[in-house]
Protein backbone atom coordinates (compact mmCIF):
# COMPACT_ATOMS: atom_id res chain seq x y z
CA UNK A 1 0.00 0.00 0.00
CA UNK A 2 2.30 3.15 -1.25
CA UNK A 3 0.71 6.70 -1.12
CA UNK A 4 -0.13 8.70 -4.01
CA UNK A 5 1.33 12.27 -4.65
CA UNK A 6 -0.23 15.32 -5.91
CA UNK A 7 1.77 18.30 -6.68
CA UNK A 8 0.24 22.13 -6.53
CA UNK A 9 1.08 23.38 -9.70
CA UNK A 10 3.21 25.80 -8.54
CA UNK A 11 5.44 23.79 -6.82
CA UNK A 12 5.55 21.43 -9.89
CA UNK A 13 6.93 24.29 -12.00
CA UNK A 14 9.15 25.15 -9.11
CA UNK A 15 10.54 21.27 -8.80
CA UNK A 16 10.90 21.60 -12.80
CA UNK A 17 13.26 24.59 -12.44
CA UNK A 18 14.91 23.14 -9.73
CA UNK A 19 15.86 20.02 -11.72
CA UNK A 20 17.37 22.54 -14.76
CA UNK A 21 19.75 24.15 -12.25
CA UNK A 22 20.05 21.91 -9.01
CA UNK A 23 20.18 17.87 -10.56
CA UNK A 24 21.89 17.19 -6.83
CA UNK A 25 19.30 18.47 -5.19
CA UNK A 26 16.17 17.34 -7.19
CA UNK A 27 17.17 13.73 -7.21
CA UNK A 28 17.57 14.06 -3.18
CA UNK A 29 13.63 15.36 -3.18
CA UNK A 30 12.71 12.59 -5.31
CA UNK A 31 14.30 10.00 -3.18
CA UNK A 32 12.52 11.70 -0.14
CA UNK A 33 9.19 11.78 -2.26
CA UNK A 34 9.35 7.74 -2.53
CA UNK A 35 10.51 7.68 1.45
CA UNK A 36 7.19 9.28 2.10
CA UNK A 37 5.08 7.38 -0.08
CA UNK A 38 6.07 4.26 1.81
CA UNK A 39 6.63 5.75 5.58
CA UNK A 40 2.82 7.52 5.00
CA UNK A 41 1.54 3.68 4.54
CA UNK A 42 2.03 3.42 8.25
CA UNK A 43 -0.51 5.77 10.34
CA UNK A 44 1.97 5.97 13.57
CA UNK A 45 4.47 7.28 11.06
CA UNK A 46 2.32 10.36 10.10
CA UNK A 47 3.70 11.72 14.23
CA UNK A 48 6.54 10.37 14.06
CA UNK A 49 8.27 10.69 10.46
CA UNK A 50 6.31 13.82 9.73
CA UNK A 51 5.74 17.41 11.88
CA UNK A 52 3.05 19.02 12.22
CA UNK A 53 2.48 22.33 12.61
CA UNK A 54 0.57 23.86 15.77
CA UNK A 55 -2.68 25.39 15.38
CA UNK A 56 -4.42 26.68 13.08
CA UNK A 57 -2.55 24.74 10.68
CA UNK A 58 -2.09 21.87 12.15
CA UNK A 59 -3.66 19.92 9.03
CA UNK A 60 -0.18 20.39 7.45
CA UNK A 61 2.66 18.21 7.74
CA UNK A 62 6.73 18.87 7.60
CA UNK A 63 10.17 17.41 6.79
CA UNK A 64 13.56 19.12 6.52
CA UNK A 65 15.76 18.39 3.26
CA UNK A 66 18.79 20.22 2.47
CA UNK A 67 18.33 23.31 4.92
CA UNK A 68 14.54 23.73 3.27
CA UNK A 69 11.15 22.64 4.80
CA UNK A 70 8.84 20.67 2.28
CA UNK A 71 4.90 21.16 3.22
CA UNK A 72 2.31 18.79 2.76
CA UNK A 73 -1.10 17.06 3.67
CA UNK A 74 -1.51 13.63 4.24
CA UNK A 75 -4.64 12.08 3.61
CA UNK A 76 -4.92 8.69 5.25
CA UNK A 77 -8.72 7.99 3.50
CA UNK A 78 -7.45 8.59 0.15
CA UNK A 79 -3.91 7.00 0.36
CA UNK A 80 -2.77 10.65 -0.90
CA UNK A 81 0.31 13.01 -0.10
CA UNK A 82 -0.64 16.50 -1.11
CA UNK A 83 2.47 18.85 -1.68
CA UNK A 84 2.28 22.30 -1.24
CA UNK A 85 5.14 23.99 -1.00
CA UNK A 86 9.55 24.04 -0.81
CA UNK A 87 10.45 26.69 1.25
CA UNK A 88 14.02 27.94 3.36
CA UNK A 89 13.44 27.13 6.87
CA UNK A 90 14.15 30.89 7.49
CA UNK A 91 11.11 32.11 5.80
CA UNK A 92 8.78 28.70 7.14
CA UNK A 93 10.21 29.04 11.01
CA UNK A 94 10.87 33.12 11.72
Amino acid sequence: MVYELTIEKELEEELNELKRINIREYTILQKKFEEMKLHASVIVNHKAKFNSFEKPLQDYKWIEINEKILIFKVDPNDQNIHLCEYLPKDEVFQ
